[in-house]
């Protein structure tokens, strides 16, 4: 009996984990400005996708200067970049826990 309920268990976390893991296999962090007081919808500002296997995709806004040159807005792009760094951190985390949580049942 008990080896059946490990068995069982050990199903149900592997399930748990492939089910989190399909869910974060693409990171996606989206940065949205608003115009304070005019009632405005947020607008999409930045977006960063990120994929398990390490891949990514940035979309930055730009202006160009006066001399014609593409310049991003350094303030939103720091911001955005702590968004994209929270994202990454939890997670890792997150599958920091899932993993130790499938030891504990193997161990």
């Amino acid at each position: 009996m008990a080896g059946t309920e490990l068995k069982d268990a050990l199903k149900n976390t592997a399930d748990s984990i492939a089910a989190y893991v399909k869910n974060v296999a693409t990171l996606t962090v989206e940065t949205q400005t608003v115009e304070v007081g005019v009632g405005a919808k947020p607008t999409l500002a930045a977006r960063t996708v990120i994929s398990l296997d390490g891949e990514n995709t940035s979309v930055i806004p730009a202006q160009k200067n006066e001399a014609g040159n593409l310049q991003v807005d350094s303030t939103l792009y720091e911001l955005h970049m702590q968004n994209v760094q929270a994202a990454i951190d939890y997670r890792a985390r997150m599958l920091e826990a899932m993993l130790g949580l499938l030891k504990s049942k193997v161990g």
